[in-house]
């Protein structure tokens, strides 16, 4: 768990203390200032001799050999403090982080003043810490035996702050932070606790990191609860992304339409949610044939979840987040991403529930198997062979000749619902197409908007949030494509040319004149490598942005 530690962080017992060094002419002045005397000059001469680096990104491990009582000191080099930011740094916590797994350290302390340079304050260090922590930490086991080996995980991170202006204490005094989150650092797919509330379990459970943080809603501005809150808020971000990461990591045979809203349903009795989950059935009365119809054939039922958060008295203003969820009839870990925008979007109310800002939010997922009616392929060249005419629940019609898009039927209905809620700006999350990563490789998440202000505001959220968002422009040529069919309201299948743009023009259909902005996220959703925040696979990109994007419309309006 995180600890507030009142004392000297030099005189803490932990198996590390992580140290921010850097790249200035005297580096062990300040806060630093006793730490080299204590080895007798020993630090300055591993610098001088390039032993101990201060290049940012750089990791030094040095062992006191009983000169304190910490048994390690971890230097994580910040390089020119003028251009550290909160970004740079949360990565570098996360490099750190799995360091000391790999390690198998199970406690570490965090002399975070030293973490505070250049634009960054203590408090956001400390978020950027609770962030690190959890992702950093996370794995997708899959399904595979485990090994007989005993899990270390960290079960202990000591947090130390000397901006409070107290006198040290002994480091035993150290304040924990308490709290009512806790996660698994290690997720195991049907085994982790908000896994296990969607269905029966599979699989061997792991052991629990334990890892809690401060659950202050209101501080009187003291250094110590400023740091607490910070460390649960990013503690928070953390863990939802760790939450849409492994929906998204998970095979279709496993996390179906009916587990997803299981889940969704045992969110509403942990948060002041209300939920409301429709099936076939109610869906057929509702008349939304898109979503029927992106279910086709498939084995699994459709659903679409509704979760409703009233961040006020009066239901008004109300801040809509869809993501839809397209499974494949198939059972291969990884190749999910049609689950990254209602994995996102769980994920974002995941946070808005531990946060509980003052705005109105409802979500809308609509899951379905990508099957659709009255349309197929040729096995061989995948060639249109079947043209199908789809009624939308607001009335318009759609030609599809294409298996492949069943996420955009789905939005069509579901955009149209959540208007219905009375959505006043809406969001939507998606994997749609691949087009957009030649054109914006898989770091820069694609966009699509109706209305500049509101996308100035969803652009502030992701910047904030560290996620690149690029926006297209959508002309007057894409939406006539997107009207292109000579049998229907609307041409489902355009062709690829353009496509982010003309799926956004599709979209833009239903949206009409609701303030509204499209994230194309199938570049982003998956990573083909490791990186310091996490493993490949699932990135669980957009939770942070869009559970921001709440939290700072509530501050704002």
């Amino acid at each position: 768990m995180f600890e507030l530690g009142k004392g000297d962080p030099l005189e803490c017992r932990e198996d590390c203390l992580v140290i921010g060094l850097q790249q200035v002419p005297k580096k062990f002045g300040g806060l630093l200032g006793g730490l080299d005397n204590r080895f007798g000059g020993a630090l300055t001469e591993l610098v001088k001799s390039g032993d101990l680096s201060a290049r940012a990104g750089s990791l030094s491990v040095i062992h006191t050999l009983g000169k304190l009582p910490v048994k390690r000191l971890l230097f994580i080099g910040l390089g020119n403090p003028k251009e550290l930011r909160k970004e740079h740094l949360k990565k570098m916590f996360g490099k750190a982080v799995k360091h000391i797994r790999k390690m198998r350290w199970p406690t570490a302390a965090v002399f975070l003043d030293t973490f505070c340079a250049g634009t960054v304050s203590v408090k956001e260090a400390a978020q950027m810490l609770g962030e690190a922590v959890p992702m950093a930490t996370y794995r997708f086991a899959g399904y595979k035996g485990q090994p007989n080996i005993p899990e270390v995980q960290l079960e202990k991170v000591a947090v130390y702050i000397q901006a409070a202006g107290k006198k040290p204490e002994p480091a035993e005094h150290a304040t924990p932070v308490h709290s009512s989150v806790a996660e698994e650092a290690e997720i195991r797919p049907g085994n982790a606790e908000h896994v296990n509330a969607a269905g029966k379990t599979e699989g061997q459970p792991v052991k629990s990191a334990n890892l809690q943080t401060g659950t202050y809603r209101k501080n009187n501005g003291s250094p110590e609860e400023t740091t607490g809150a910070a460390l649960h808020r990013g503690y928070v971000y953390g863990k939802a992304v760790n939450t849409a990461r492994t929906f998204a990591n998970m095979p279709v045979n496993i996390w179906t339409p009916a587990r997803l809203a299981e889940y969704a349903a045992s969110l509403a009795k942990k948060y002041p949610f209300e939920v409301e989950i429709l099936e076939k059935k109610e869906m057929e009365k509702l008349g939304m044939g898109a979503v029927l119809a992106a279910a086709g054939e498939s084995k699994e039922p459709p659903i679409l979840v509704i979760l409703k958060y009233a961040g006020k008295r009066e239901w008004g203003n109300v801040l809509a987040l869809v993501g839809p969820g397209a499974a494949a009839d198939c059972c291969t870990p990884g190749e999910n991403t049609g689950m990254a925008g209602a994995a996102a979007v769980l994920g974002a109310m995941e946070v808005i529930g531990e946060q509980k800002p003052a705005r109105n939010v409802v979500a809308v997922i609509p899951v379905a198997g990508n099957r659709i009616t009255g349309t197929a392929t040729n096995g061989q060249d995948n060639m249109r062979t079947e043209t199908a005419v789809i009624t939308s629940m607001n009335g318009k019609t759609i030609e599809m000749r294409d298996t492949g898009a069943a996420g955009l039927l789905m939005l069509a209905d579901a955009v149209t619902y959540a208007k219905q809620y009375g959505a006043s700006q809406i969001v939507d999350v998606a994997t749609l197409t691949a087009d957009v990563i030649p054109a914006l490789g898989r770091d820069k998440t694609g966009a699509v908007a109706n209305c500049d202000v509101f996308f100035e505001r969803v652009l502030e959220s992701a910047k904030e949030a560290g996620e690149f968002i690029w926006r297209l422009p959508v002309t007057e040529a894409d939406k006539e494509n997107a009207r292109s069919s000579k049998i229907a309201d609307l041409n489902g299948s355009p062709g690829r040319e353009g496509g982010v743009m003309v799926n956004g023009a599709f979209i833009g259909e239903f949206v009409e004149d609701t303030p509204w902005a499209h994230l194309e996220i199938t570049g982003t959703a998956i990573t083909g490598k490791e990186t310091d925040l996490g493993p490949a696979g699932a990135t669980g990109v957009m939770v942070r942005t869009l559970a921001l994007l709440a939290e700072k419309m509530a501050e704002q309006d």
